[in-house]
């Protein structure tokens, strides 16, 4: 699992926009096979489970937490979490509306395994 900040990347500014770079290499370059939105409900739970296969790159859209091999891990929006084949990951309680962008690699659907 790596957790990366968006708070801690600089922005560089362009000609009309800034941009802050927030992952430069692995898990990357690989081809992203699916991109998805998933929404959680405050009080909703998602039992643990982990890929055999796939990575999966949760871009946060508002503030939230997950919980990854038993350590909660905190996301502030525009934060990113990598969650590597093999790691058991879920949300024991959902404690607010929260939602993230998932960027999945090498997925397939019989993929995930069910704790």
């Amino acid at each position: 699992m790596k957790h990366i900040c968006a708070a801690d990347a600089d922005w560089i500014e362009g000609q009309g926009y800034r941009k802050k770079r927030l992952l430069r290499s692995w898990p990357l370059p690989v081809e992203v096979s699916l991109v998805q939105e998933v929404r959680f409900a405050k009080g909703a739970t998602v039992p643990p489970h982990y890929h055999k296969v796939q990575t999966e790159i949760f871009y946060a859209l508002a503030p939230g937490s997950i919980t990854i091999d038993g350590r909660e891990v905190r996301m502030d929006r525009g934060d990113m979490v990598v969650c590597e084949p093999g790691e058991v990951h879920g949300m024991p309680l959902v404690e607010e509306d929260f939602a993230f962008l998932v960027m999945k690699i090498d997925y397939r659907d019989d993929d995930t395994v069910w704790c």
